[in-house]
């Protein structure tokens, strides 16, 4: 499944502006191919490889709305303080979960596809990643975040939604814990997607 991370985290570098639904798949080939150029520069060292991808990723991804959908009702529960704590939290640990998968990439064929509006506030960008003969199908879910652009809410990955299965661990973790133990959990304990 590491290829996989490697898609997710090859396209946290996409964007330096907001985009409109028509610049959405351009933008991400042109973004997909700078990406893998930056990984094949034998010149760049793991850190260096990194802070050129990831330098421009933060304006394409909508974190918060991530994160919101990630803790469900219970988000809504919370202080202005500890949205704050656990969107940087979210943050933090989808990036770091993504960067030893990102600087593993090994020639993998990587090709965008058609795409589907579920309803028009949404833009489904379908995608594989061919490795060893075998196509691998994932989807980039975006929205209409208004004077924003389209964002990034979520990653399907073999039809499993990478949010969802951040709601999945949360839901359990909150079942015997709270708040402030998930929050420790996130930014001390590899969560069980990490490893995978």
């Amino acid at each position: 499944m590491k290829f996989f991370k490697i898609i997710f985290a090859l396209f946290l570098g996409v964007s330096l502006f907001a985009i409109s639904e028509s610049e959405i798949k351009p933008s991400v080939e042109s973004a997909t191919q700078n990406a893998i150029k930056v990984l094949k520069d034998a010149s760049l060292n793991n850190d260096q490889k990194a802070d050129k991808i990831f330098a421009i990723f933060d304006p394409f991804f909508d974190y918060k709305q991530m994160a919101k959908i990630s803790l469900s009702k219970r988000y809504d529960t919370l202080s202005d303080a500890q949205k704050e704590q656990f969107n940087k939290a979210f943050e933090t640990r989808l990036k770091n979960s993504y960067v030893d998968k990102l600087l593993s990439y090994n020639d993998q064929e990587i090709n965008l596809k058609e795409s589907t509006k579920p309803n028009d506030k949404r833009y489904w960008l379908n995608g594989e990643v061919v490795s060893e003969g075998k196509s691998y199908p994932f989807v980039y879910k975006f929205y209409d975040a208004k004077d924003r652009g389209w964002l990034i809410y979520d990653l399907d990955i073999l039809g499993v939604s990478i949010v969802q299965t951040y709601r999945s661990q949360f839901g359990s973790l909150l079942e015997s814990g709270t708040f402030d133990d998930l929050l420790k959990r996130l930014e001390t304990v590899n969560l069980p997607q990490d490893s995978k």
